[in-house]
């Protein structure tokens, strides 16, 4: 079988061609930079996915039995012009242009748990569960699910925050108030739903060898991230040098304060996410 993946370059993207190329299947990849290049059963294409007939003709052209799409616009860091406008381009107009041109192909579309918004607690959230996204990450990726599901054969992962071994950027914001030096701890530990990459990567692949279900499917370690050994490790590392300990109740307090004034912003999602971890089915 021949797989085309979007955002083959990226962090996950990388990882999951290497995983699909050593199980034997043959890969396109298709990122924006990067020299085109073929090497065994692996052939990378450089293409705006925005570039619909670009698009269309590499699909075409590639025999792909099934699409996965990654390529995705998710952090703001050193993007300091990043606006809505953009964040719609990237993440909702080339989905739509890649499911387009995916005709009957089964597509992969990997989402975010960030569509579901702000949480207070209570019942875990699952695929049924209504979303409602803050930040714009999260909006941009709930519009593209909804194009997804006009399609005939699909799945969607939502995945919790990925983290490697040697980047746990989206992790450590659960812990660094600047890293690598000084760290937070919210009351005696908070404990938050991570995903390894090595599993991420596993529950991708493995869907390219399974018929698509037309579903949401949540991915996320079996085990919580507890921010009191991750402080540990990172102080044994030389990093985390000092730590600020935080009342639980006073992060709670302060978020009420804050989504009162304020009401449901990208700045007390933020805080929501200390506060209120959130559960997933």
């Amino acid at each position: 079988m021949t797989v085309l993946v979007t955002g083959a370059r990226g962090m996950i993207g990388s990882a999951v061609v290497k995983e699909l190329l050593e199980r034997g299947y043959e890969v396109v990849g298709v990122g924006r930079s990067g020299e085109e290049a073929t090497e065994g059963n692996y052939r990378f294409v450089r293409a705006d996915l925005n570039d619909r007939e670009r698009l269309r003709e590499i699909v075409e052209a590639s025999g792909a039995e099934r699409i996965i799409h990654l390529a995705a616009l998710a952090h703001r860091e050193g993007m300091e012009e990043l606006t809505w406008e953009r964040y719609r381009r990237d993440n909702v107009d080339s989905a739509k242009n890649v499911f387009s041109c995916a005709g009957e192909r089964p597509v992969l579309f990997i989402s975010t748990i960030d569509v579901y918004g702000v949480y207070h607690g209570g019942a875990p959230v699952n695929a049924d569960t209504p979303v409602n996204p803050v930040s714009d990450y999260g909006k941009s990726k709930a519009l593209a699910e909804r194009e997804c599901q006009l399609l005939h054969h699909y799945d969607i992962f939502r995945l919790c925050p990925v983290y490697t071994p040697d980047n746990k950027r989206d992790i450590q914001k659960r812990y660094y108030l600047k890293y690598p030096s000084l760290a937070y701890q919210v009351g005696k530990g908070t404990a938050f739903e991570v995903l390894d990459i090595d599993r991420a990567v596993k529950a991708i692949a493995d869907w390219c060898g399974r018929e698509p279900t037309n579903g949401i499917h949540i991915i996320k370690n079996p085990e919580l991230l507890w921010t009191p050994d991750s402080i540990k490790a990172e102080k044994a590392a030389g990093r985390a040098r000092l730590v600020l300990h935080v009342p639980a109740w006073c992060v709670r307090v302060g978020y009420d304060m804050m989504e009162a004034v304020l009401g449901e912003s990208e700045k007390t999602y933020l805080i929501n996410k200390l506060a209120y971890p959130l559960r997933t089915e």
